[in-house]
């Protein structure tokens, strides 16, 4: 699987890290999906953020892609038309992100805009045309430790690198409709990480919850129930989030399978 897979080889990279996926819906199926790196909590415990990722100077910044191809359309526009369609993929990216060694803040997150949850195959492609040196240098060492899991998906060309971890959502089967919503993991994804599971880890280990992984869906209708028991329902009944640890993700494979039904 995608990124349980990498549980282990981040959690010993990125001590104190929580990744978050966030997918927020609007009406008509359109929505935003967020992948952040949250590593606050390894400053906040004494880790420099030259540890992992270099502390340059004090950021606050949002890169808007779409902004830079209006900005450089006149020169997009010589180039051969299969470029500007590579290019194009780029329109729905953001890039955030901050980072404040005083206040103890260190955190990035990419969002994609997509007109229905199937655009969401070209996150990935889009997050490795980028190329922002910001996220590589989280995850060059991961990189470096070799080949991550496959896709878990047949369907879906297979990538290296971070464009491979990046496609973490091709992991799951996801709907959304006025009725409800559902995010099961793939059957390949069940098999892979069954077969890759990392058998010596322990729920006592202490290094289990030193990195966590957060799912997040908003919707613009009130949840009504959730079927499974480890998800939390937000205070507004517009939203649900889940949370593992490395043990549980890596032991459970169907931890995050989730159906909600909503209000009518």
């Amino acid at each position: 699987m995608r990124y349980f897979g990498w549980f282990l080889g981040l959690a010993l990279l990125l001590t104190a890290c929580q990744i978050k996926e966030e997918i927020q819906f609007n009406a008509d199926g359109s929505g935003s999906y967020e992948m952040g790196f949250d590593m606050s909590e390894m400053i906040g415990m004494g880790g420099s953020a030259t540890d992992s990722v270099p502390m340059m100077t004090e950021i606050d910044t949002v890169v808007n892609f779409a902004t830079f191809l209006e900005e450089k359309k006149d020169s997009i526009a010589t180039l051969p038309k299969a470029e500007q369609e590579e290019l194009e993929v780029l329109r729905p990216l953001k890039f955030v992100m901050k980072m404040k060694e005083e206040t103890k803040e260190l955190d990035m997150r990419l969002i994609y805009a997509f007109d229905k949850i199937e655009d969401l195959a070209n996150f990935a492609k889009a997050v490795n045309k980028a190329n922002i040196k910001e996220m590589q240098s989280v995850m060059d060492p991961m990189a470096a430790m070799g080949a991550p899991p496959s896709s878990g998906n047949d369907s879906v060309p297979e990538e290296k690198g971070l464009t491979d971890f990046y496609s973490m959502a091709q992991s799951f089967h996801t709907s959304f409709n006025s009725a409800g919503f559902s995010r099961k993991v793939t059957e390949a994804a069940r098999l892979e990480l069954q077969q890759k599971k990392d058998t010596s880890m322990k729920a006592d280990d202490p290094f289990v919850d030193m990195m966590r992984f957060k799912q997040v869906y908003r919707f613009p209708y009130r949840v009504k129930s959730v079927s499974n028991p480890n998800a939390r329902i937000m205070p507004d009944f517009k939203g649900v989030e889940l949370e593992a640890n490395m043990f549980e993700a890596n032991n459970d494979p169907d931890f995050f399978n989730l159906e909600v039904v909503f209000e009518q």
